[in-house]
């Protein structure tokens, strides 16, 4: 019979590509994932993955299985929910993946206001990279996504929107903080704490960091927010955020 917890510990391994990154995420041993995962291949007679040198990725099998967990992750979620509609009231998870800085203010105050409204529904909520968050969706392992800069495909719906400003963020004591407004210019006399490749690919700054006509002195690139803050805090160089992400 499959054990759960490893049909779990399957799931998350496929969707970091790496066993040590679904340990870390499910907070448990990478010994301990490592041997679900073995029982799991030695249950069904076959490989479920492919060990690469820097992660793992799902054989045809895995593939398969993949799919079977996720048809039967939606099974159980919507027997549950009419079981809930059948008790009356609305009741069910609500499944979001949102982008890191949303998670720490804004997202908690909306769900805490739709949880009066709906006593009834709970939340699964995971934070990540546009990468991760969009993955989730295409995957059905979210049902909305919360993210920056997040482009459409025929597979996912534009429910709302915000156009958000991009100001400069720097120390209090930083000279350009002392100005009512600051121009491309001012602040190339000045180093950026530039976000990393993978968030700037998703990201409206891309065109301004990597415009050739305003070469920027790039002190540290970093990949959250919260770490990019820090260093600005730290006087290490100034950053370009929204208001959004800064609140």
């Amino acid at each position: 019979m499959l054990i759960k917890t490893g049909l779990l510990y399957f799931r998350q391994a496929i969707k970091d590509g790496s066993i040590r990154k679904a340990a870390d995420r499910l907070q448990v041993a990478s010994s301990a994932v490592n041997r679900q995962l073995l029982q799991l291949e030695s249950e069904l007679g076959v490989e479920l993955f492919e060990r690469l040198p820097r992660g793992i990725r799902p054989t045809a099998a895995g593939e398969l299985l993949l799919s079977n967990i996720q048809e039967w992750s939606q099974d159980v979620e919507k027997l549950r929910q009419d079981i809930g509609r059948l008790k009356g009231g609305a009741r069910g998870t609500i499944h979001i993946a949102a982008a890191e800085s949303i998670t720490t203010e804004i997202l908690p105050e909306a769900m805490a206001k739709l949880q009066v409204a709906y006593p009834g529904i709970d939340y699964n909520l995971i934070s990540g990279d546009n990468y991760l968050v969009k993955s989730a969706l295409l995957a059905k392992d979210a049902d909305l996504v919360c993210a920056f800069d997040i482009s459409g495909t025929t597979r996912t719906e534009t429910v709302t929107s915000v156009k958000a400003p991009i100001g400069v963020i720097a120390h209090p004591d930083h000279v350009l903080a002392k100005r009512d407004s600051v121009s491309i210019s001012d602040c190339l006399e000045h180093p950026i704490i530039a976000p990393t490749q993978s968030w700037l690919n998703h990201s409206i700054l891309k065109d301004l960091i990597e415009n050739p006509d305003s070469p920027f002195q790039i002190a540290a690139r970093v990949e959250r927010i919260g770490m990019l803050r820090n260093l600005v805090l730290s006087k290490l160089g100034i950053a370009f955020l929204s208001p959004i992400g800064l609140r």
